[in-house]
């Protein structure tokens, strides 16, 4: 089963996942990318940070390679890398 990582960038600083997932392919990560930037942004929605457009999630596989970016308006957008 493939391995994929899950970072969170505003485009200067980026969290990154060193964990990882093991999944059954991009469509659960795709899935699970879109779960996650909606559970957290309602618990960030009361927080701090009040501008999120550019804000993302990068979905990266075991070779480091971007396979999938989600926006937080939740809108997929595959990898041009």
């Amino acid at each position: 089963m493939p391995r994929y990582f899950f970072h969170f960038s505003d485009g200067k600083s980026t969290f990154t996942d060193d964990i990882g997932t093991d999944l059954a392919g991009l469509g659960n990560a795709k899935k699970l990318a879109i779960s996650q930037m909606r559970d957290w942004k309602s618990k960030q929605s009361a927080g701090e940070i009040r501008e999120w457009s550019n804000w993302k999630m990068i979905v990266v596989d075991a070779n480091g390679k971007i396979v999938l970016e989600v926006g937080f308006d939740l809108t997929p957008r595959p990898s041009r890398h």
